[in-house]
């Protein structure tokens, strides 16, 4: 059985044509790393506005301060992951599972992609039967966290420079610095996706009441996630 969805959790699912697709933790994770994402990428993009750049106050450049701040917060983010997913908890086992989906994959995965490749090209297509996480998702995530980790372990070094020049050599520090700007560069083409698929396409933005609110319509993950809905369904089954 998928595991990120508990017994109790199937239980409770079918409420009103509804089913459970996110606990907890795992949504609390999703928006405050996504927030603090998006309002990293934002403040470090004032790096080529130059008057946004040049904006001080107390002969503190404001938007250089802020990016700092709320980079550490980003690091602490990430290293407080741990405690959620470590938990013996019904939300820390929720979670642990959808990390277990998320990072197995499998035949499907990679007919999901041949059947998105094919649509594109306008080709008749049957799609695969999709577990909780589709290949794309699973590849967003890959590409997320790998992004995170580079800007969160080039944005230490830059995070510490900051604050003194006694740590890090110049050049070091000269070397780190294109690195950082050439991830974040490379991390806006994937965000914009993501917050398209999440707001405004009509196939997918149904997943956005999932994280925010831990439910989505039944229907929606029959069609979308039909393996899936058929493990919370056997769970269920077995709940009653």
């Amino acid at each position: 059985m998928d595991r990120g969805l508990t017994t109790s959790g199937a239980a409770r699912a079918g409420e009103s044509g509804f089913i459970e697709r996110f606990a907890s933790p795992s949504r609390r994770i999703h928006w405050t790393l996504g927030v603090l994402y998006v309002l990293l990428l934002l403040s470090g993009l004032t790096n080529f506005w130059p008057e946004a750049k040049a904006v001080q106050a107390a002969d503190v450049r404001v938007f250089a301060w802020l990016h700092v701040v709320l980079g550490w917060a980003f690091v602490a983010g990430l290293a407080a992951v741990l405690g959620p997913l470590l938990a013996p908890t019904e939300g820390g086992r929720a979670l642990r599972g959808d990390l277990r989906a998320l990072t197995r994959a499998g035949v499907d995965d990679y007919l999901w992609l041949q059947h998105l490749a094919l649509r594109a090209m306008r080709a008749p297509s049957t799609p695969p039967r999709v577990g909780k996480f589709n290949a794309g998702q699973k590849l967003n995530a890959l590409a997320s966290l790998t992004l995170s980790l580079g800007l969160a372990a080039s944005g230490a070094v830059l995070g510490v420079n900051y604050m003194t020049k006694s740590v890090f050599e110049v050049g070091f520090v000269e070397g780190v610095f294109p690195w950082h700007t050439a991830l974040a560069l490379i991390a806006i083409p994937p965000l914009l996706a993501h917050l398209y698929l999440a707001l405004l396409h009509p196939g997918t933005r149904e997943a956005l009441r999932g994280m925010a609110l831990g439910r989505v319509r039944r229907d929606w993950a029959r069609e979308h996630h039909p393996a899936w809905v058929e493990e919370v369904e056997r769970a269920e089954g077995r709940a009653d």
